[in-house]
């Protein structure tokens, strides 16, 4: 069986492709985990403090749809299942030490593409209404954060800046005087932008978002 190709398989924050990722180990191969969860040595490595409030999410593809198939992460003789929920996301990724020396297997078909996608995202849980203050302080963690994991690797990235909502069509904030504005949609995402809604103070929404992600 052929082994799996190289392809660009990582985008970070959103646009931002930074590294390519090898493909997962499918038809029965076995990759190394720290190549299917680029970056997450150094983000464990930062201090619990420095990123309480933000996680590398990892998202398991297969022929561009969300992973259904058996995944498993192999330490040695140790064997076991990595739980992806419905939308591809890894739902307990390896800890630092399983990540040295260990491996993702996937469970298809030979010539079954199967891949991975990093996003940033903020702790909070998606909900209808969410407070624009807890949003706004996870952004800036996440920011910093994500520039001292990747160290002079991060000269290479833009700062980021909003919080994207995905599985909404539209939102709306409400200042501090009680007004209310709109959130832009951008490329298709509800978007909130601190800098620009500097007197937010509650983000609402007709529905509570499938996930948030910084961009």
């Amino acid at each position: 069986m052929p082994a799996p190709s190289r392809r660009t398989l990582l985008t970070l924050m959103g646009a931002l492709a930074l590294a390519p990722s090898a493909a997962l180990g499918a038809d029965g191969k076995q990759v190394d985990a720290k190549k299917v969860f680029p970056y997450l040595d150094a983000y464990l490595k930062l201090p619990a403090a420095d990123r309480s409030r933000f996680r590398l999410a990892y998202y398991f593809r297969s022929n561009g749809k969300p992973l259904t198939a058996p995944a498993w992460l192999v330490d040695g003789a140790q064997r076991q299942p990595l739980a992806v929920r419905p939308d591809g996301r890894v739902e307990r990724p390896p800890t630092l030490a399983q990540l040295e020396g260990g491996k993702v297997q996937i469970d298809v078909e030979p010539g079954t593409k199967v891949g991975v996608s990093m996003s940033v995202e903020p702790l909070l849980a998606p909900a209808r209404d969410m407070a624009a203050r807890e949003l706004t302080a996870a952004l800036s963690q996440a920011s910093t954060g994500v520039r001292k994991a990747l160290g002079v690797l991060a000269m290479a990235m833009p700062k980021l800046e909003v919080i994207q909502f995905h599985g909404v069509t539209a939102g709306e904030a409400e200042l501090a005087d009680g007004r209310r504005m709109a959130l832009p949609v951008v490329k298709g995402l509800v978007t909130y932008d601190p800098a620009k809604l500097a007197g937010a103070k509650t983000l609402r929404f007709a529905r509570a978002p499938s996930r948030l992600e910084f961009g």
